[in-house]
Formats: structure tokens, sequence, C-alpha cells
């Protein structure tokens, strides 16, 4: 059976188990766990005591409490990435066995902090390094070649340095892509 908050595709079976686990808590602490999960997600901030609390209440095990959280991120995210209205996702939460209060629940949380999400997903993805600086060491004159230093800045802010050879004829050429390359990503 294929799941539109899985993108279409087919439930993985660790997270038939998680759901089965779910649905032997309360609804209002699964709430409460679905409500730090997003928080989590959305302000980076996870409170491992409370949920250590929640889940012993529950007379769940440590490695149940995690599995849970990542099934509950898993349906967050993925929910957010491919647009699932909130209708489909609590209906299909029910189909994999999730109570209706529980399915509710989650739902409202994934309508409440939606937005969010998108946003941090959005962000997260398509970091490229980014190019600080082009220098052309001068060579020798009966060289064909002149040696390009291309200092990059990488996503997690270390400075990169790479060195080419390019012919001597193809700078030009190498010049108008990169500057046609720039264009078209300031579009986007």
């Amino acid at each position: 059976m294929r799941f539109r908050f899985l993108g279409d595709g087919d439930c993985p079976d660790w997270l038939l188990v998680e759901i089965n686990t779910l649905s032997r808590m309360t609804s209002i602490k699964m709430k409460s766990l679905g409500q730090l999960v997003v928080k989590s997600l959305t302000e980076g901030e996870f409170d491992e005591e409370k949920v250590k609390k929640l889940t012993q209440d529950a007379k769940l095990e440590l490695s149940d409490a995690k599995a849970i959280v990542a099934a509950l991120e898993l349906i967050f995210t993925s929910s957010a990435r491919y647009g699932v209205s909130v209708a489909d996702l609590s209906s299909e939460l029910q189909q994999l066995g999730l109570p209706r209060e529980h399915s509710a629940a989650v739902a409202r949380l994934y309508t409440d902090n939606s937005p969010q999400i998108t946003a941090i997903l959005t962000s997260q993805s398509l970091r490229l390094n980014r190019l600080t600086s082009i220098d052309i060491a001068p060579g020798e004159n009966s060289s064909p070649f002149k040696r390009m230093t291309l200092k990059l800045k990488n996503v997690d802010g270390k400075e990169d340095e790479t060195s080419i050879n390019i012919l001597k004829n193809e700078i030009p050429v190498l010049l108008t892509e990169l500057k046609r390359a720039r264009s078209m990503m300031e579009g986007y």
C-alpha cells in the first residue's frame, strides 16, 4: 500500500512497529511527545528528560522512546516534505493502526507547525560551498597553461583552496560560463 505522507511509498516495517508502540500511550502523552519532537525540529532544542518521563509513565524502555521519537520525526518531516493534507495524514495514520485520537493529535500538531518545519527543511537543503575568490598566477609566456587557484568556503565555515591548470585561451570561456551560471542562480 502506498502512503502520501511517505512520498507515495510503502511504509517501512520499523515505522509500523513504532505506530503499534505509540498506540499503547495515551493520546495526551503522545501529543506532549509530539510537541517535544516538533520543538526539536523547529528550534533545535530536545528535552530528553521530558521524553524519558513521558515514556516511563507509559512503561516504555529507553530504546522504545528513541524509536518513537524517530517515528514522529519521520511523520512530521516527511509530511511537510511532500505537502500532505491534514485529512490525508490523519487517514493514513489510522490505516497504519494508530487510533483516531492519536491521529488527530498528530494531524493538529502537523497543521500548527508545518510552515515552520517546511522552512527548516528548506534551509537545510541544497547547501553548497561558496566561491570566495579566484586567483590566476602569472605563468611563463611560453607555457599554454595558467594556474588558477579557487578559494571555497564550505558550509561548515572552513575555507579550502583548490588549484587547477587551465589553457590560457579557455580562461575567457570559463569566465563567461561562470557569469552565466551566477545570473541563473540569482534568478532562483
